[in-house]
């Protein structure tokens, strides 16, 4: 527990000055890249695939895409995240990741998120891209959906045989990191539809060696999930069954680390209605870049403007922006936003209450 208290203390006073330095010089230090749209699962907890009229010609192109992220936003970023939709759908996603390593030579650490379909070309691409990282001396990880065990996700997924398929993506994953090494993970969306089946997620966790972060299911105007609210948001009959398993989950301090803080922090909001008291990477130092070329503070956002039209450091930094992001997003959606990260810039911030955290358990 110390090495881990050490390794998450590093630059700690550095780090907690470094975010308003990097507001005030105009620069990010993390970015989510929705690279596409598309996506090819039907899933209950996201419409983003209702939107029929989503094709390859709307989606930022590798030419665009290096014009908007020469802005000196992005010039110091650390961590890019590809993001969809199913990223793995754009024929050119490790051109993509190849141009954002050449382009910040501070990058870290370069994430995946991926349903796992189709199989064959995301275990394709998560090689290339491990290669990539790998050459590049920095870290490289995958996340892949998966919101419960055996047939049952098919129907979450809205897609015949999809734990087949993600099962074969998962596999071959495995048998990838035994080769070139890398994190990878799975990620599951808590809704009401898999509230009673977690402890299957989470056996399933420990038997493959791979594992889960829980996140609740979110309704956000952009993912067109605003109708199907009472299907994804814990309902009150399920919010005791959630609140055991998260509480559960954060006693086990060695597996889940920083995590069974995060599940701590989780089950007070949903039990006792408590406020978000964690930091958000977005707040400190991130945005969002749409497929489209929109803006975006974090996920809970309105679109700024969009990259192709202005340069991103001024829609960032735009006043009537910035007030909205004051007014709106700091005071009224942040102090309800379930946090489903604690990553290191995050940690960084709340570090003093990690070490609390492991010694007092509060």
């Amino acid at each position: 527990m110390l090495p881990l208290l050490g390794e998450m203390g590093k630059d700690f006073l550095g780090r907690n000055i470094a975010p308003s330095f990097h507001r005030r010089r105009g620069h990010l230090r993390t970015l989510v890249l929705y690279v596409t749209y598309r996506c090819n699962l039907r899933c209950r907890m996201c419409g983003i695939w209702s939107q029929e009229e989503i094709s390859p010609a709307s989606e930022l192109s590798l030419q665009e895409l290096d014009r908007i992220l020469d802005d000196k936003l992005f010039s110091r970023l650390e961590h890019i995240n590809l993001n969809g939709g199913e990223p793995n759908l754009r024929e050119d996603l490790v051109d993509i990741a190849a141009l954002c390593v050449r382009k910040f030579p501070g990058l870290k650490a370069l994430t995946l998120n991926s349903n796992g379909l189709p199989p064959r070309r995301t275990i394709q691409n998560a090689e290339r891209l491990a290669l990539l990282c790998h050459r590049n001396r920095m870290a490289f990880s995958a996340s892949i959906s998966l919101h419960r065990v055996g047939p049952g996700y098919d129907e979450i997924a809205g897609m015949k045989n999809a734990h087949a398929h993600v099962a074969e993506a998962l596999l071959g994953l495995s048998e990838l990191r035994a080769r070139i090494p890398f994190a990878l993970s799975v990620n599951c969306v808590i809704t009401g539809a898999n509230a009673y089946e977690l402890s299957e997620i989470l056996g399933w966790s420990r038997q493959s060696g791979i594992p889960v972060n829980f996140a609740l299911g979110e309704v956000r105007e952009r993912f067109f999930n605003l109708d199907n609210a009472r299907n994804i948001e814990i309902g009150k009959a399920d919010r005791p069954a959630v609140v055991r398993f998260l509480r559960l989950l954060s006693l086990q301090k060695r597996t889940f680390r920083q995590h069974a803080l995060r599940y701590k922090k989780l089950a007070d909001m949903i039990e006792c209605g408590k406020a978000r008291s964690l930091a958000c990477h977005y707040a400190l130092a991130g945005a969002i870049l749409g497929s489209d070329g929109q803006l975006y503070y974090c996920p809970k956002s309105r679109a700024l403007g969009n990259g192709r039209e202005r340069k991103a450091h001024d829609i960032y930094f735009d006043p009537a922006n910035l007030r909205y992001r004051a007014e709106s997003l700091f005071k009224e959606k942040c102090p309800h936003c379930p946090p489903y990260t604690f990553n290191l810039i995050e940690v960084e911030k709340d570090l003093l209450k990690l070490i609390g955290f492991f010694i007092w358990g509060n």
